[in-house]
């Protein structure tokens, strides 16, 4: 049986907020990669972390 890489417990306690800012969805998606591998970073989160030079986290 293959592990999940949902960290099910993180996700629990790490809720994102309601009618979050864009800077809010991109801190919770860079603690998500960190701590959560069910999904990559993609999409205006990823095309705004590029203009930034931010580095994608380890997936």
């Amino acid at each position: 049986m293959k592990k999940s890489k949902l960290n099910r417990e993180w996700h629990l306690s790490h809720r994102m907020p309601a009618r979050a800012t864009f800077e809010q969805r991109l801190e919770w998606h860079l603690e998500h990669a960190k701590s959560c591998r069910c999904r990559a970073i993609t999409g205006k989160i990823a095309e705004e972390m590029k203009k930034r030079g931010m580095s994608m986290p380890d997936s």
